[in-house]
């Protein structure tokens, strides 16, 4: 999963990303210099698994953050926005801070009309590239699926409604994959607040607008994260219990970005590799094999399923048959969140 960090000059993203690439050893050797990390999202199911199967691999879910720069006079300038459709999410980071080196701006502080005008700016391109299409696509006189899904798109972008928010066919999604629509992305807002507001439920509105819309909203001092994330791992548990703060930015943020993606993880064990994989929550079993390996989706007969709490609990397979927690499930089963899935397959 590729997750974009954006937002206007001044709200602190760069500093955001920052915290995220600066200290833990489980960030990719790339660092704050390219503006591009990677994260090993920590799950105590795989490590409790590797402690069982002593596998010649480990793997888990990774997270790769872009900080995608804007310009002071313009934000969405094309090298931008070829970043924004190359990633799976988009971060949006807000400013609600204020202090000596960063005075609030002569209209005062408003991370909601900073995220409307932002979400504006993307739907308006939308709207260009997809009425441009549209024009091309009438001097040509074709009137095929294609056009009928950008006409529909067309439609709610006038209303300055994101196409995340419309409903669109299996055929119509498929069609309008190729554009990578940046209002189609799924959003996480990040309100970078203060020290002292932490804890203080600022600006309120900004909640209504999140729920309305359906998108993960996290407030967190993204200054207060870059010095947490210098200090050695014992340390960082101290300052976060002093702060009052549960989860580092790290763990808020992997939590976030699989919450606005709907994801899930399932696991797969064995001697060679203990591996987690993330998927739509409503994946199918046909499609999760389909994430290890094409052929197990061309030549799956059935799944091997128990939820690894359960192996945990039993602590080998032949118990956890027995007690009949491992099932075999067909093509359609829906894989839930900690499924431990092996596939029976034939090619």
């Amino acid at each position: 999963m590729k997750v974009g960090i954006f937002g206007v000059s001044g709200a602190g993203k760069s500093t955001l990303f920052r915290a995220l690439a600066g200290g833990a050893g489980d960030a990719a050797p790339k660092g704050p210099s390219t503006g591009i990390c990677t994260i090993r999202v920590p799950d105590s199911r795989v490590d409790r698994l590797a402690e069982i199967f002593h596998p010649k691999k480990t793997t888990h879910v990774s997270i790769t953050f872009e900080d995608i720069g804007t310009k002071e006079d313009e934000l969405l300038p094309p090298d931008t926005l070829a970043k924004i459709k190359g990633v799976e999410v988009l971060a949006i980071v807000l400013r609600g801070f204020s202090d000596d080196f960063h005075p609030p701006p002569p209209e005062g502080l408003d991370p909601v009309r900073e995220f409307r005008a932002i979400e504006s700016e993307l739907t308006l391109s939308d709207y260009l590239i997809a009425q441009k299409r549209i024009e091309r696509m009438t001097k040509e006189a074709r009137r095929d699926i294609e056009w009928t899904s950008l006409q529909k798109a067309v439609a709610s972008l006038e209303r300055e409604v994101p196409l995340r928010r419309v409903e669109f066919s299996a055929e119509e999604t498929r069609v309008l994959s190729g554009f990578r629509f940046v209002s189609q992305l799924p959003f996480l807002i990040v309100l970078n607040v203060g020290e002292g507001d932490l804890s203080a439920g600022t600006y309120p509105e900004l909640d209504a607008v999140a729920k309305d819309r359906g998108i993960p909203l996290l407030r967190l001092s993204a200054k207060i994260e870059e010095e947490i994330s210098q200090l050695s791992p014992p340390e960082q548990i101290d300052f976060l219990k002093e702060m009052g703060v549960e989860e580092s930015v790290r763990d808020r943020l992997v939590r976030g970005a699989f919450d606005a993606m709907d994801f899930i993880c399932f696991l797969t064990v064995g001697e060679d590799e203990v591996r987690a994989w993330n998927i739509k929550r409503g994946t199918a079993a046909l499609g999760a094999a389909g994430k290890i390996h094409s052929d197990l989706e061309k030549g799956f007969i059935r799944a091997e399923v128990i939820q690894c709490e359960d192996f945990l609990r039993c602590g080998t397979m032949a118990k956890a048959k027995a007690e009949g927690k491992l099932r075999l499930e067909g093509k359609e089963y829906v894989v839930r969140d900690g499924d431990i899935f092996h596939v029976r397959f034939n090619i």
